[in-house]
C-alpha cells in the first residue's frame, strides 16, 4: 500500500467517533473511534491512532491501532506501528519495530468478511 493513492484523508488534526462504511480507500492521520467497514485499503498514519473493530480490504498500520481486525486481503504492520487485537486476513506481515498483540487466523479461502 505504501505509495499507493488513496481516495480519503482523515487529517491530524481531526478526531471522529461513529461509524465509517464505504467502498473508497482511506488513510487516516488523526484519531478515530467506533467502527470501521471499507471495502478498499485503510492505512494508518505514524500519528494516527483508531480504536475500533476494523473490517477492511487491507490495512497498513504505522500508528496504533486497538481493535479486530478482518481484512479480505492483507494486514501490514510497519515499523514503528502498533496493533493490539485479534487478526484475521489472508496475509499477515509485520516488520522489525512493529508489534502485533492478539490472535492470528490465516484465511487461505478469502472469506475473510
Amino acid at each position: 500500500m505504501t505509495g499507493r493513492r488513496l481516495d480519503g484523508t482523515l487529517g491530524p488534526d481531526l478526531v471522529v467517533h461513529g461509524k465509517l462504511d464505504g467502498k473508497s480507500d482511506l488513510r487516516i492521520d488523526g484519531v478515530f473511534e467506533g467502527e470501521i467497514d471499507v471495502d478498499g485499503a485503510l492505512a494508518i498514519g505514524p500519528e494516527g491512532s483508531v480504536v475500533a473493530s476494523l473490517r477492511v480490504g487491507s490495512l497498513e498500520v504505522e500508528g496504533e491501532v486497538r481493535g479486530d481486525v478482518s481484512a479480505t486481503d492483507g494486514v501490514a504492520v510497519r515499523a514503528g506501528g502498533r496493533l493490539v487485537g485479534d487478526v484475521r486476513a489472508r496475509r499477515i506481515a509485520i516488520d522489525d519495530g512493529g508489534s502485533l498483540e492478539g490472535g492470528i487466523d490465516m484465511d487461505f479461502d478469502g472469506e475473510a468478511r
